[in-house]
Formats: C-alpha cells, structure tokens, sequence
C-alpha cells in the first residue's frame, strides 16, 4: 500500500510542478486525503506518504518539492482528518498545510 502510494502521489507532484508558473510564489496546491473515504485507508497513514513526498528532493534540485508551491492546502469536508494532515505535515516559510 505504501509504495504505491508513494508512486501516485510522485506523479501528482510532479504534474503540479510542470504546471506551476514562473517560480511557484504564487501557485496553491489543493490536495485531498485520498484513499481515506470509500477505500478506507488510515488518514495517519495517507498524510505521512504525503509528507514524505514532499519532502522529496525536487528535480534537478536538492530542495523539498513543496517549496514550489506557496501555499499546499488539504481539503477535506471532515475537519478532523485537515487536522491530522495539519499536525503531520511540515510548515515551510510560507505556512504549508493551510486549512481552507
């Protein structure tokens, strides 16, 4: 489950990272807590694969992915699981893992 996980969530970056404009200083990232509704997943679980992705180097870089993003907002209509990826996630200068 992890590794392929992982694997999609890579893709998802990096198709928003081929489409952000410019340097990314303006560009919000809306994710959700995929796999966490109908397939059941652990919401702990999801939100550290998306942690650790991105945390990942990016390409041709030795920064985090999300710091090509100014803002990354998880949206989820459960409050409680914004709050676990809330907790979970890292906090860039720009105050990643905003709440909508």
């Amino acid at each position: 489950l992890k590794k392929n996980n992982l694997v999609k969530f890579c893709a998802f970056m990096a198709a928003a990272v081929a489409n952000t404009i410019d340097d990314g200083s303006n560009t919000y990232l809306l994710l959700r807590s995929i796999g966490t509704g109908a397939f059941g997943n652990d919401v702990e679980d999801i939100a550290e694969y998306f942690r650790e992705v991105l945390e990942m180097p990016m390409m041709n870089s030795t920064r985090p992915i999300r710091y090509a993003f100014s803002n990354i907002w998880f949206v989820s209509i459960d409050d409680w699981k914004n709050d676990i990826f809330k907790k979970i996630l890292p906090k860039s200068e720009s105050d990643n893992a905003e709440e909508l």
